[in-house]
C-alpha cells in the first residue's frame, strides 16, 4: 500500500509539473513571424488553436443564409450571402434615399467574410468609393505595406485617398492576426491610425496629454481598444478622405453631433427632402464605453472572445461572435 501511495503521489506531482510547464509555455515557435507575415495561416502554425477559432468565423447562422442569386458583378462568386436589411426594414430605403445604403444593406456575418462582402455589395460596385473603406474590412498592415513599405504613414494616406477599386487589389484578405498582435511579443496592439488619434483626443479631455495607446494602455483596456479600431462611428475627412473618428468633444452621440455641426459635415443630402443627413455607421465602441460593462471593467473580448481552457493553457476564443451564441461567454458574464 505504501508503494502504491508513493507511486500515485509521484504521478500526481509529475502531472502537476507537466501542466505548469504547459501553462508557462503555451506555444512553441514553428514558423518565423515578422512585420510582413500577413497570412494568418502562417501564424496558425505557431498558434493552431487560435487559428482554428479564427477560421470558424466562416460558420454561418442558417437562419441568416440566402443564396447569392443576384451577384453584383461577374467576379462575385459567393455561393451565399446574408439577408437584406432593406427587405426586413423597407422604410430604410426611404430614410436613406440618395445614399448608397439605400441600394444594398445586408445583415452582418463573421470576420471571414468581411472583405468579400464589402467588395461585392452594390454600395461599392455601383458607386465610386474611397480606399478608406478598407480600414474596417481588410488587413490594413498588408495594404499599407503594399502602397509604401518604407513609410507606413504615407501608405495609409494613399490607401484612404485612392479609389477603392484600385486599393482593394492590394487586400489579400480580411482582418488577420497582424492587425491586433505585435509579431515580436504577441501583445495586443492598435494598427489603425484613426483610433490612435481618436483615443488620444479622448484621453486629452480627461487631462491625459500625449497618450499613446500602444504604450500606455493596459492589456485589459486593449481587449476593447483593438475592437474599437473598426467598431466605431467615423467619417472621411477632407480631400484626402482620411478616416477620422469624431471624438475631440467626447464619445456621446451629442458630442458627435456637436463635432459635425461645428465643421458643417453631413453624410448625404436626402434625395426627397434635401435635408443634410448624418448616417451613423457602427458606434459599438462608443456605446460600450458609456454602459455598465465599461463601468465594471468588462471588455468586448470578455463576451465576444471569452477565455477558454486548452489543456492547462488559457486562451481567448478567436471565433469572434455574438455572446448569445456561446455558453462560455454567458458564463463569463454571469
Amino acid at each position: 500500500m505504501v508503494a502504491l501511495a508513493a507511486a500515485f503521489i509521484t504521478w500526481l506531482f509529475m502531472d502537476i509539473m507537466d501542466k505548469k510547464q504547459e501553462a508557462a509555455h503555451p506555444w512553441s515557435p514553428v514558423a518565423e513571424i515578422t512585420d510582413t507575415t500577413f497570412d494568418p495561416a502562417v501564424w496558425g502554425e505557431n498558434w493552431p488553436k487560435q487559428y482554428e477559432g479564427y477560421m470558424a468565423t466562416s460558420e454561418m447562422d442558417p437562419n441568416n443564409k440566402v443564396a447569392n442569386t443576384d451577384p453584383s458583378v461577374p467576379e462575385d462568386t459567393r455561393e451565399f450571402k446574408t439577408r437584406s436589411k432593406l427587405a426586413i426594414e423597407p422604410r430604410l430605403v426611404s430614410i436613406w434615399k440618395g445614399y448608397a445604403f439605400s441600394v444594398e444593406y445586408n445583415e452582418p456575418r463573421g470576420h471571414a467574410y468581411m472583405l468579400d462582402d464589402q467588395k461585392y455589395v452594390k454600395r461599392m460596385t455601383d458607386f465610386n468609393q474611397p480606399g478608406a473603406c478598407l480600414n474596417c474590412h481588410s488587413s490594413v498592415p498588408e495594404v499599407v505595406n503594399a502602397l509604401n513599405p518604407d513609410d507606413p504613414a504615407d501608405g495609409w494616406a494613399q490607401m484612404n485617398k485612392l479609389p477603392y477599386s484600385e486599393v482593394v487589389q492590394h487586400a489579400g484578405g480580411p482582418i488577420g492576426c497582424i492587425d491586433c498582435h505585435d509579431p515580436a511579443t504577441m501583445k495586443l496592439r492598435v494598427t489603425r491610425p484613426a483610433f490612435i488619434e481618436g483615443i488620444r483626443a479622448v484621453k486629452a479631455l480627461e487631462g491625459i496629454e500625449d497618450y499613446d495607446v500602444n504604450r500606455d494602455a493596459t492589456n485589459q483596456e486593449m481587449r476593447s481598444f483593438v475592437c474599437g479600431q473598426c467598431h466605431v462611428e467615423y467619417y472621411f475627412k477632407g480631400e484626402g478622405k482620411t478616416l477620422t473618428f469624431p471624438w475631440t468633444k467626447g464619445l456621446t452621440v451629442d458630442d458627435a453631433i456637436a463635432y459635425y455641426d461645428e465643421i458643417g459635415f453631413s453624410d448625404f443630402e436626402h434625395a426627397t427632402t434635401g435635408a443634410k443627413v448624418i448616417k451613423a455607421q457602427h458606434p459599438d465602441f462608443e456605446t460600450w464605453s458609456q454602459g455598465i460593462h465599461a463601468d465594471n471593467g468588462v471588455t468586448c473580448a470578455d463576451c465576444h472572445m471569452p477565455y477558454k481552457r486548452d489543456g492547462a493553457a488559457k486562451i481567448s476564443d478567436h471565433q469572434v461572435r455574438s455572446p448569445m451564441l456561446d455558453n462560455a461567454s454567458i458564463n463569463a458574464g454571469a
